[in-house]
């Protein structure tokens, strides 16, 4: 499990759920802000992002997305970016991790 290395507490880098990482009564906006980018202790970027489309489970490195921006929103697609190893169902928030370093 991958943990955070960036000067922010109490970020789960393998959040996969509907709710948002810091609120479990399904609020409106999340925070952390879609988009919003932390270093692992892997020395990989993570960018938290919402599924568009449900992400298939996959080996590791897990499934490789492609984030639209401004939107924030990822699915399957050759992007740069993996999705958890247990794959995310559409709607739900999760950690992406970049692929190179």
């Amino acid at each position: 499990m991958p943990f955070n290395i960036t000067p922010s507490m109490g970020i789960n880098l393998d959040h996969n759920g509907l709710a948002g990482y810091y609120d479990g009564n399904l609020a409106t906006t999340v925070t952390p802000q879609l988009g919003s980018g932390v270093t692992g202790d892997d020395g990989h970027l993570y960018k938290w992002v919402k599924a568009s489309a449900a992400i298939v489970a996959a080996v590791a490195p897990g499934t490789a997305v492609t984030i639209t921006e401004p939107a924030q929103t990822a699915a399957t697609g050759a992007g740069g970016f993996n999705a958890p190893v247990a794959g995310v169902t559409s709607g739900h928030y999760f950690w992406a991790r970049k692929t190179a370093l």
